[in-house]
């Protein structure tokens, strides 16, 4: 097993970081500083990630107002400091953390505000960096369990127009990032089974697999204990399983060309 360790939202002090920047920021670094450190010698089949979906301050910039280009800049630019800072801090922290593969949080890790040319991944003297981002889209379908205000609470996938829409979105990866010789995981992809039709949940689950394992990136599901019995080390839905394993039995090229009429 490959294990991720990463820094989550540990009640919120992100937010901090555009008023308060030089004590967030040392607070960071000596939480890396002491990871690292008490890791140093682990195999390669620890991963280190940066952060989480922290990694982005509304307040500065929101992609839903009127924020100006500077105030755009410096939000993107408090979270390349901070990556910088993770890929300097691991790197000088010894033993087997100086080629360590590192992962490395786009804005938001979301993949539209990761491509913008305002995201820019760090850089590492051993060329061990992978980028990281998260997939819920659409959201009313993969992460709404009932109606808000803002949106209305999808129970189906599976049109044409929605795998147009993964297939688009993916895409938007492959020049930014894996034509560049950068590779990408999602780290966190997968949508919730309350309110939602299982087989569309099992459908968009298994399509974003193929649509990230066919074009060379790592798919990782996000299960807070709705497919996954971590009890009886078990699915709960069979069918998920073999839909998987027929995705890694598959030719990269082949898993990624999945539309709806494969798919029936």
């Amino acid at each position: 097993m490959i294990a991720v360790v990463n820094i989550h939202w540990d009640g919120g002090w992100w937010s901090k970081f555009p008023a308060d920047y030089d004590h967030c920021m040392k607070r960071y670094t000596r939480f890396w500083s002491q990871i690292a450190g008490s890791f140093k010698d682990y195999p390669g089949t620890l991963i280190f990630e940066s952060l989480n979906e922290e990694g982005c301050w509304n307040d500065v910039w929101n992609r839903y107002g009127s924020g100006t280009a500077e105030q755009k800049q410096k939000a993107y630019g408090i979270l390349n400091d901070i990556n910088q800072a993770f890929v300097d801090v691991v790197r000088k922290s010894g033993g087997l953390n100086a080629e360590r593969h590192l992962l490395i949080a786009g804005y938001a890790t979301d993949i539209e505000l990761t491509v913008d040319p305002d995201f820019r991944m760090p850089k590492d003297p051993a060329g061990h960096s992978i980028v990281s981002v998260h997939y819920y889209t659409p959201y009313t379908f993969a992460g709404l369990e009932q109606d808000e205000s803002w949106g209305k609470a999808r129970s189906t996938w599976g049109t044409g127009a929605d795998w147009a829409e993964l297939n688009a979105n993916m895409e938007k990866l492959k020049p930014r990032f894996l034509d560049q010789g950068i590779p990408v995981i999602l780290g966190e992809y997968g949508a919730t089974l309350k309110n939602k039709d299982p087989e569309s949940v099992r459908k968009y689950i298994l399509a974003v697999a193929g649509k990230a394992y066919g074009m060379g990136m790592c798919p990782m599901l996000w299960d807070p204990g709705s497919h996954f019995n971590r009890r009886m080390l078990q699915f709960d839905d069979p069918e998920l399983l073999k839909g998987f394993r027929k995705i890694m039995g598959m030719k990269r090229d082949e898993a990624g060309t999945v539309s709806p009429a494969k798919a029936r």
